[in-house]
């Protein structure tokens, strides 16, 4: 099979979307990230990134720092920003290469799993944008990378090494890697020590003083984290505000907000999958139902107690993000290698090319509803292909070549022939005049106006809620009006476009009425351009 074009693939892919200030698949963290890290160029807050003006406490700074380097490195830019977490994900391919060629001892299962990581969605969201996630990823399984190897060859600096770069990972979002590499040793130790034997329970006590290396090693995660923590409180003056702030606001907040429904947990681990999804969900029911002993099979056991160990983790706070999972769908890559399946078996079970072919249809729909001619062309291809390749084509190998090639381009053909042609205007050429000026961003959300400084780079925003207009937008020539509120009468429109709604509230009969009609302004919302002064 001709793997290495797919590879090359890649970079393409998010050379084209690396640079795009509204991203494919956006994430709203990421307005703020990105406004940190240039406002902390701005004002030479380069330890301490800021805010808003004041000190950052939602987040360790490791994110900031590297996206401030990359800037001075390439330039201020999206591209450069976002390129920090595109290295995460280069260097987790790199993990997960040398992983599955130790498993497997075969470099065409090793790269055949890298692109199929790559062309994940996992990847082609979070290795695009200035996130933690992608950050997480790859300390997540740089843990796991140290532990395997030290396993393997006894040499113990691997996981010493291994432990101590993998506390770096504290200053991207606090301890939670801790925690999970916490859950991660107390699934490795469950699978070791617990066993059910002609329904008793024993315990092997001594597989702990076995591994009393990976024991002690744990600590040496602490380093780094107890040296920043103390660097904060005893020399930074804010230090104490930002610890309290982080600790007690930011992190144990998340057991007091409005508390969300848990079932947002469970649906990241099938949207992070696609397009792999049920071949996933057929891997996990198999791998508890059927377990397949192998030489590797008490790590794919402790990944099992580990999903739902952090799963259960996650469901605690009333915050419950789809995306907290994110840090351990690489693991399930890993899983087939050290079942010794083949990812042939896996994508060519019924369900999932019948999933395949149900997938192009829906995106046919979509084309010819919203009008995308090559959505439909290349939609309609995938559909003959699948078709053919299930009921004509006599060689497996073609099958499985027709199963694998129109399974990986579902999500470039949703980026490229979907998502682009349906995308916002570009903000920045809609509003070439404003370039250099101030402006009043009215919004809801102070992020709004936040995205807007970050795409208009030159100018000066001031942020306005829709009562504050007279007090916040008195001194700027230009207001940008993202509300539809009521607009003081010494401003003058001077142009208008529409957004997608982010939040719909449509009853199913007026969704469905919508469609049928083609009626997008039910979707959309009118943004509007406004100037001091009358036009002449």
């Amino acid at each position: 099979m001709m793997l290495y074009p797919f590879l090359l693939l890649l970079p393409f892919i998010f050379g084209t979307i690396l640079g795009i200030p509204d991203a494919p698949f956006p994430q709203g963290d990421e307005i703020m990230h990105i406004r940190s890290i240039r406002e902390s160029l701005s004002s030479g807050s380069y330890l301490i990134p800021s805010l808003s003006g004041l000190p950052n406490p939602y987040k360790p700074p490791l994110l900031f720092w590297m996206g401030m380097a990359s800037d001075k490195i390439f330039g201020m830019s999206y591209t450069s920003e976002r390129l920090v977490s595109l290295l995460f994900g280069i260097a987790t391919m790199f993990l997960l290469y040398r992983l599955v060629f130790q498993i497997r001892k075969s470099k065409t299962d090793a790269l055949l799993t890298i692109i199929l990581f790559g062309f994940s969605f996992l990847s082609l969201k979070f290795f695009g944008l200035l996130m933690m996630e992608g950050a997480m990823v790859f300390f997540l399984l740089y843990y796991f990378y140290s532990f395997y190897f030290y396993k393997k060859t006894k040499q113990s600096h691997y996981i010493i090494l291994g432990s101590l770069l993998t506390g770096i990972g504290y200053l991207l979002k606090g301890p939670i890697l801790h925690v999970y590499i916490i859950l991660f040793l107390l699934s490795y130790f469950y699978v070791k020590v617990v066993r059910f034997q002609k329904g008793k329970l024993s315990l092997r006590l001594k597989e702990i003083v076995n591994e009393k290396l990976i024991v002690f090693s744990f600590g040496l995660t602490l380093i780094i984290p107890i040296l920043w923590i103390l660097f904060l409180y005893f020399t930074i003056p804010a230090g104490k505000d930002l610890l309290r702030f982080f600790f007690i606001t930011e992190n144990i907040g998340k057991f007091y907000s409005a508390n969300q429904s848990g079932v947002r947990i469970w649906f990241g681990w099938i949207l992070y999958t696609i397009p792999f999804t049920i071949p996933f969900l057929q891997l996990i029911g198999s791998s508890i139902s059927k377990q397949k002993q192998t030489k590797h099979q008490s790590y794919v056991m402790t990944f099992l107690v580990f999903f739902l160990l952090v799963t259960s983790v996650h469901l605690l706070p009333n915050r419950k993000d789809p995306y907290y999972v994110t840090p351990f769908i690489c693991f399930i890559f890993l899983i087939p290698s050290m079942r010794n399946l083949s990812w042939e078996s896996l994508l060519m079970t019924k369900t999932n090319q019948i999933t395949n072919v149900i997938v192009y249809f829906i995106l046919t729909f979509l084309a010819i509803i919203l009008r995308l001619p090559y959505l439909f062309i290349f939609s309609l291809l995938g559909i003959v292909v699948l078709s053919s390749a299930r009921y004509f084509f006599q060689s497996k190998n073609n099958q499985w070549r027709a199963v694998f090639y129109s399974q990986i381009l579902i999500l470039p053909l949703i980026i490229f022939f979907l998502l682009k042609p349906m995308s916002d205007p570009d903000l920045r050429d809609l509003t070439e005049e404003v370039e250099g000026n101030s402006i009043c961003v009215v919004a809801e959300n102070p992020w709004t106006a936040m995205d807007v400084q970050n795409k208009l780079v030159n100018s000066k925003v001031q942020f306005a809620l829709p009562l504050t207009i007279a007090e916040n937008c008195s001194h700027t020539e230009y207001l940008i009006n993202f509300v539809g509120t009521e607009i003081p009468k010494e401003f003058s429109k001077r142009a208008t476009w529409f957004h997608w709604k982010q939040h719909l509230q449509m009853n199913p009969q007026l969704l469905i009425s919508a469609i049928l009609k083609m009626d997008k302004s039910k979707f959309q919302t009118e943004i509007s351009l406004w100037k001091r002064g009358e036009l002449k």
